[in-house]
């Protein structure tokens, strides 16, 4: 750490530290008022799913993927998530909702058939049907927040330069303090698991998992049973060799399909998809998987949380931790399966023991406040279990050991905020005017790209509009989406 710590204090650039960038993506439900799945087609004002880069949709058309795009920070990636939801819920009809949880409730048969049907996407029927076959449409039915993380890049830059020597190259020391962060993400993914866990109870039976087992349980989706590999084909985080080599015979021996059935917990993401490139061009961000739906957030994920994992990431970048990652899955696992309301003793200890070493790391690099009080959040949470996401949802559980209550209640108050906000996109209101909320609603819609730095702008291909609150001035017979279309000759 001596060397690193020191090199970043002489280049001034101990600030960079917590200036890294967000981009976030939820998987949701669309729910008919009863808690069924919804037969409503995908919105037909909507782009086409294989090239919107913010909606699109997974397993099923009615499970919503909505990709937020990239900010620094905690606050507006939140908010940038929340904007492309708001979109998403403009569009909802006949009292649909957005199912709040990770796990769905238990669907009819019927349901369940339907949803093993209700795939538009041609283009990726075949991968579908693998998916389906092999893990069952309950198991690919599971939701969760998905986010993507990515140091500030001057400072990443100017530390594999610093760190490069004769027989390693920049691009080869950038993967190295990648892949140690994502190794102690898995380390230490049982701590992750205890504070952010939100899956206490199990919808239909999942494929692999017990007929019957003691519920609730902090999270099923993170657990072994949930939103991984099997246990046999189980991807190693030892080295990145090693994890490319795996991977690759994964492929060559037709174990996965492609790349995109990889389940870890932290996947490493390039440029191209394809693993060569990721060794040669170099890592760029890290997709974080692990992270159940918090109910208890709008968006499905709180700033807080973000805060929390940027602070552990800046230090393990700094500190390069040595790790023992041989029990690293069978610790998670029995944290993700006991009673959520419980703490066991190694977890208060080995938390607390982080929480004392990232205060004072925070206290060192004069972290903001925001991360300060990540930490106390941490800190209550592992005092008390029922403070955590999932110790929270105990008491709403039903005598059936359901939640379905809870998340029609909730799904449908937040449509009901939503629909009496005058503002086209709340969550925006505060920032710009109705008009640039307009514009950007519809440039989502449509697919174009949108940016909040340093302006505001849409682009379409080589082509760009800058917008204030009073420009472009659109004219009164249009609509925003009219505009756009006719500006950009996208019709």
């Amino acid at each position: 750490m001596a060397d690193i710590w020191s090199f970043l204090q002489s280049q001034h650039l101990v600030p960079h530290l917590l200036k890294g960038y967000f981009g976030l993506e939820s998987e949701q439900h669309r729910l008919t008022a009863t808690g069924q799945l919804s037969r409503a087609p995908y919105p037909s004002t909507f782009s086409s799913r294989q090239t919107n880069p913010y909606l699109k949709t997974d397993f099923a058309d009615n499970m919503l993927e909505m990709v937020a795009p990239p900010s620094q920070g905690s606050r507006l990636a939140v908010r940038n998530l929340t904007m492309i939801q708001e979109v998403e819920l403009a569009h909802l009809k006949n009292h649909d909702f957005l199912w709040p949880l990770s796990v769905p409730p238990v669907f009819s048969a019927t349901d369940l058939h339907f949803a093993g049907q209700f795939n538009s996407r041609a283009w990726v029927a075949q991968y579908h049907d693998y998916l389906q076959a092999k893990y069952g449409t309950s198991r690919e039915l599971l939701t969760g927040i998905h986010i993507n993380f990515s140091f500030d890049r001057h400072l990443l830059t100017q530390l594999s330069a610093h760190l490069t020597s004769t027989t390693e190259s920049a691009i080869a020391w950038q993967n190295q303090l990648y892949f140690q962060c994502a190794q102690a993400f898995v380390a230490y993914r049982w701590l992750f698991t205890y504070l952010f866990g939100a899956s206490p109870v199990a919808g239909n039976q999942l494929s692999g998992a017990p007929v019957s087992f003691s519920a609730p349980v902090r999270s099923l989706r993170n657990s072994n049973f949930g939103y991984t590999n099997f246990a046999e084909e189980t991807i190693t985080y030892a080295s990145l060799a090693a994890q490319v080599r795996q991977l690759n015979a994964m492929l060559a021996n037709q174990r996965f399909f492609s790349l995109h059935e990889f389940y870890g917990p932290v996947r490493l993401k390039g440029r191209a998809t394809d693993l060569a490139d990721l060794l040669a061009n170099g890592i760029e961000r890290l997709e974080f998987r692990a992270f159940d739906l918090d109910p208890f957030a709008a968006s499905g994920i709180a700033p807080t949380t973000l805060d929390f994992l940027e602070l552990c990431l800046a230090y393990w970048l700094v500190t390069r931790p040595t790790l023992d990652l041989t029990t690293a899955r069978e610790r998670n696992h029995a944290v993700a399966m006991q009673d959520p309301t419980e703490v066991f003793a190694w977890v208060r200890r080995e938390g607390g023991q982080l929480v004392a070493q990232l205060r004072e790391f925070a206290q060192t690099i004069k972290a903001p406040a925001a991360y300060f009080h990540a930490l106390a959040t941490v800190q209550q949470r592992l005092q008390a279990p029922t403070k955590t996401p999932s110790g929270r949802l105990v008491q709403f559980i039903t005598s059936d050991h359901q939640l379905l209550n809870f998340g029609i209640t909730t799904g449908q108050r937040r449509y009901q905020l939503f629909a009496q906000d005058p503002a086209p996109v709340p969550v925006l209101a505060e920032t710009y005017s109705v008009q640039e909320q307009r514009l950007l609603q519809a440039a989502i819609e449509l697919g174009l790209s949108i940016s909040f730095t340093p302006a505001l702008q849409i682009s379409y291909h080589h082509q760009s509009l800058s917008l204030t609150p009073t420009e472009p001035l659109i004219p009164s017979d249009i609509t925003a989406r009219q505009f756009l279309c006719r500006y950009f000759a996208l019709e």
